[in-house]
């Protein structure tokens, strides 16, 4: 997709604000065949937990809004980046009604969540639109308590004319400053694995028989790191402030903060191996379940993934999309299941689960150096 494109995205009026205007009648808007109405479904409203940011933006642009335009059910999201599991753990402890009926989570958070109890398996005959997801997505990790909904790998963005890394081990070795993300160890981690001889893939990350090597990998990075951040805005602002030349970003909200920023000359690129995450979108202990899973097939449909993807450049879990990549990612993102299995570099939260204190308290002595 081209930069206009996006901008159109993001700038656009809300088709909630157009639903006012219209004195709130969804058929107006309705594009496509489906629930026509709030009282079919019992409930008038859901809340739906995602990441900040431009991902929760764009989400609310293209797949909330749609909902709701469609069927009249108020769809509020909520964004952020952080709490969002502390926040249904307290609920459910106090005995109260959880603070979101969907929410959409990766790693950790979602296998926090899976154990503790704080989501529903998901009753699939109520969510056709599954039945298109990549199998490796539904394969990968249990899906039976969240639907896969969108996922992404990280890249490197850099200013044009700057020097900068154009793969992962070149973070060692190019002589200027470079940003990784310090707030969330694994993928990191995942990178160093990659650059470590010890073990095929990441192996390594899981053996702690290995973590001496792949340790000393992240620290010959870390030399040339001059700011850990902490989340997205930190990456624009140090870029921005020439605290660092280039750094890890994900490659999907790169794209997207460029598009934001064209009076810059920020680039993206993406090596050929990244490290990645998916994210299942879960029913909470809600009373509105009927209704969640509604919105998690609508959010499904080919049609709903692909403008997601268009203005957002996240890969689809709707796996008809792959006909429909955005200009921006052609030849990048994969076309067929077995390429997406390749592509993605993830660190499986299960096996990760027994080492995560030891991983993450070697991993802070490092960035807090």
């Amino acid at each position: 997709m081209e930069q206009s494109t996006a901008e159109r995205g993001r700038s656009s009026v809300s088709r909630r604000a157009v639903l006012g205007a219209l004195g709130g009648s969804a058929a107006a808007l309705a594009g496509c065949a489906g629930v026509t109405g709030a009282g079919s479904s019992g409930a008038d409203e859901l809340t739906v937990s995602v990441y900040g940011g431009a991902y929760g933006d764009v989400f609310e642009q293209t797949v909330a809004d749609a909902y709701e335009a469609e069927t009249g059910t108020t769809v509020n999201v909520a964004k952020a980046w952080s709490n969002r599991v502390s926040k249904l753990r307290a609920a459910n402890q106090g005995g109260n009604s959880p603070p979101y009926d969907v929410i959409g989570l990766s790693g950790f958070n979602y296998l926090s969540a899976r154990n503790e109890d704080l989501i529903q398996r998901v009753r699939y005959e109520n969510v056709p639109n599954a039945e298109k997801i990549w199998p490796f997505f539904r394969e990968y990790r249990t899906d039976e308590y969240g639907v896969p909904g969108e996922g992404g790998v990280l890249g490197i963005v850099y200013e044009e004319g700057n020097a900068h890394a154009e793969a992962w081990s070149e973070f060692a070795t190019v002589d200027a400053p470079a940003g990784m993300n310090g707030g969330y160890w694994k993928n990191p981690l995942l990178i160093a694995a990659l650059l470590t001889d010890a073990a095929p893939g990441v192996e390594e990350v899981y053996d702690p028989e290995m973590y001496d090597p792949m340790f000393e990998t992240l620290e010959s990075i870390a030399e040339n790191v001059a700011t850990w951040y902490r989340g997205g805005a930190d990456v624009w602002s140090a870029l921005d402030g020439g605290q660092i030349e280039y750094g890890a970003f994900y490659y999907a909200s790169g794209l997207a903060g460029i598009d934001a920023r064209p009076e810059k000359n920020y680039r993206m690129l993406l090596p050929e191996q990244s490290p990645g995450y998916f994210t299942n979108f879960a029913v909470t202990n809600t009373d509105r379940r009927d209704e969640a899973e509604r919105f998690l097939d609508f959010m499904l449909r080919t049609e709903i993934q692909t403008d997601w993807h268009q203005n957002g450049y996240y890969v689809p879990a709707n796996r008809e999309v792959a006909g429909s990549y955005a200009d921006r990612v052609q030849g990048r993102y994969p076309e067929t299941n077995d390429a997406l299995a390749d592509f993605f570099v993830l660190g499986n939260s299960e096996r990760l689960a027994a080492q995560k204190s030891a991983l993450s308290d070697r991993f802070t002595r490092i960035t807090a150096s």
